[in-house]
């Protein structure tokens, strides 16, 4: 099966394995990895130094190149050291993935 047809899920399982124990396999932190990768798309299409979540508004601790190629690498399921970047956004965001 392509790496194209595989769900949102399956994805993150398979990241979660090749992240060396960086990021959790549970279903509570496959909800929160959603969140953080859907704040992670709106860095990647913004040029702000800010950016809002829940009512919050946060200073930007990637740019926006660095979170285009973190969301490509989840789409590829690459755990590399900009992939880890996303655990930044994540403690930001004081959720746990």
């Amino acid at each position: 099966m392509k790496l194209s047809s595989w769900s949102t899920h399956s994805k993150y399982v398979v990241l979660v394995d090749h992240s060396s124990g960086r990021l959790n396999g549970n279903y509570s932190t496959f909800i929160n990895f959603l969140k953080v990768k859907d704040v992670i798309n709106n860095i990647a299409f913004s040029d702000k130094s800010t950016y809002s979540s829940d009512g919050n508004i946060y200073i930007r601790k990637i740019t926006s190149s660095d979170a285009k190629i973190i969301i490509n690498n989840i789409e590829e399921c690459k755990w590399n050291n900009k992939t880890e970047l996303m655990l930044l956004v994540a403690s930001q965001l004081k959720l746990r993935i």
